[in-house]
């Protein structure tokens, strides 16, 4: 009895005890935290008002270099005089280091039709260069914005020209009589924003650390057991976090993707083009790109080895270094062999990408292409179908000095292509049987697909590429059946009218 009694007095002691140390770990921890959440606001508040300095300084001189040079452009405008448009935009940029790029777009009227330029500092040549605006710049806050009032700021955006968040400050061009007949802007990389976000995170992970170990101490006391429960719960909350953080910011790089695909062209008298990304994970690998320049049409479809965050990284570089290439080279055998370089350069990871570039001749519909490795495309033309004869090339990547040839062909007027990536082909059910080409081609044909005999048959007449790639995903999709998608697909159907 007295030794029972003995026990009971002994552990209500010891909790006693232990909920004494847990109450004054918890005072300490109280004050610990304070002094660290004081040290870190002051912290924050002296690198705000730096921050906010700056930004206040670069927003003046982006402002007032717009103003200084608005009636020497309205000027020009109005005299049609390009030449000297064009310098008095390279001398914006030339002589302000803060803005990265000047955007000049006419209004566009009812005809519908855009002419647009952009100025910039070629990182490469550190040369002041002049390209057309290639994508509908309507849709851009900054042209609709600036189209009104007398100067406005854009939100944040991904620039397409640069890797990096910018702002635009846009103001509108008006001719003599007071009409407003262009927007001109200068472009301005948000670098603080980056840097705040990155100190706060550190700030915040320093100030964790004395909390964690009063806790420790509480969690010592009060025996094994308590001490293995509570670490568990704290494993689990932290793995929680980490994988909301993750989702979180797996959210923010979808969007940022997303955003990196080129804008749907409007339907032509030339073209019609449609494209469509389902990414296995939340961001993937596969991307493709397109755009107008000089009366033709460049564009390219790929897949990078691999699925989620390291994919996408390598698809946003290679998407880059298109853009880049692409603006200024015409042969896509040496766009290819530009890209590659890139990829291969410092390659320790062993990631590569297969990769189809072609650039279509819109007067003539001469089609130039090179293939390092993709899925042949599909020609459509009228009930016929056929597969583009492409050369063996290896993926981008692999192997830096790689050479890689251009192929042509000639497409007819009222001819679509069907781009895809291996996605389609390999797209899975429960059962784990692929979806296959010869499902491709039935859903291209209405039937059983191409026998060895019938190439030529007559297939079922497609409106246009948006019902082909509805017919192609349906397709997919009743396949499939609700399965687990196993990789990334992307389609892209191109429509030339001649």
């Amino acid at each position: 009895m007295n030794t029972s009694r003995h026990t009971k007095i002994r552990s209500v002691t010891v909790l006693v005890v232990a909920a004494l140390l847990l109450e004054l770990t918890t005072a300490v921890q109280y004050i610990s935290t304070r002094r660290a959440i004081t040290a870190q606001i002051k912290e924050m508040a002296q690198q705000d008002l730096t921050s906010a300095n700056r930004t206040f300084e670069v927003k003046e001189i982006a402002e007032a270099a717009i103003a200084a040079v608005l009636p020497e452009v309205e000027r020009f405008v109005d005299t049609q005089q390009q030449d000297s448009l064009h310098l008095a935009l390279q001398r914006v940029v030339a002589n302000h280091p803060e803005i990265v790029g000047v955007d000049f777009a006419y209004r566009v009227g009812s005809d519908g039709l855009r002419d647009g330029y952009f100025t910039f500092r070629d990182d490469a040549t550190n040369e002041i260069k002049d390209t057309v605006i290639g994508f509908d710049y309507t849709e851009r806050t900054w042209y609709r914005e600036g189209l009104h009032g007398n100067g406005s700021w854009s939100e944040p955006y991904m620039s397409r020209y640069y890797v990096a968040l910018m702002s635009t400050f846009s103001r509108p061009v008006h001719d003599p009589q007071g009409r407003v007949v262009a927007v001109i802007g200068a472009d301005v990389p948000m670098r603080e924003l980056s840097s705040m976000a990155v100190q706060l995170y550190d700030n915040q992970q320093r100030s964790l650390i004395p909390v964690i170990i009063f806790q420790l101490i509480g969690l010592v006391v009060l025996g094994f057991i308590m001490y293995r429960s509570i670490l568990s719960v704290r494993k689990l909350s932290k793995v929680s976090a980490e994988k909301d953080l993750m989702n979180r910011e797996l959210g923010i790089a979808n969007a940022i993707q997303t955003a990196m695909l080129p804008p749907p062209l409007p339907e032509s008298e030339f073209l019609n083009i449609v494209g469509s990304q389902v990414p296995a994970k939340q961001v993937g690998g596969d991307f493709y790109d397109y755009f107008v320049r000089d009366g033709k049409l460049f564009f390219n479809i790929g897949d990078v080895c691999g699925k989620g965050i390291p994919a996408a990284l390598v698809m946003s570089m290679t998407q880059a270094v298109f853009r880049t290439i692409a603006t200024k080279v015409d042969d896509p055998s040496h766009i290819v062999m530009g890209m590659n370089t890139m990829a291969s350069r410092g390659n320790t990871t062993g990631m590569f990408a297969t990769l189809f570039v072609g650039v279509l001749d819109l007067a003539t519909g001469r089609l130039s292409y090179c293939n390092a490795g993709h899925e042949k495309p599909i020609i459509i033309t009228g009930r016929n179908m056929r597969y583009l004869d492409v050369t063996a090339n290896i993926p981008i990547g692999v192997m830096e000095e790689k050479k890689y040839n251009i192929q042509e062909t000639v497409i007819a007027a009222g001819d679509m292509i069907l781009l895809y990536t291996d996605g389609l082909t390999e797209a899975m059910n429960a059962n784990g049987k692929l979806f296959g080409l010869k499902r491709v081609e039935s859903a291209i044909c209405g039937d059983g697909g191409m026998n060895a005999d019938d190439k030529n048959r007559e297939l079922p007449a497609f409106a246009g590429p948006q019902q082909l790639l509805d017919t192609m995903s349906h397709a997919v999709s009743e396949f499939v059946n609700g399965a687990e998608q196993s990789d990334d697909l992307t389609m892209l159907v191109i429509k030339y009218k001649g």
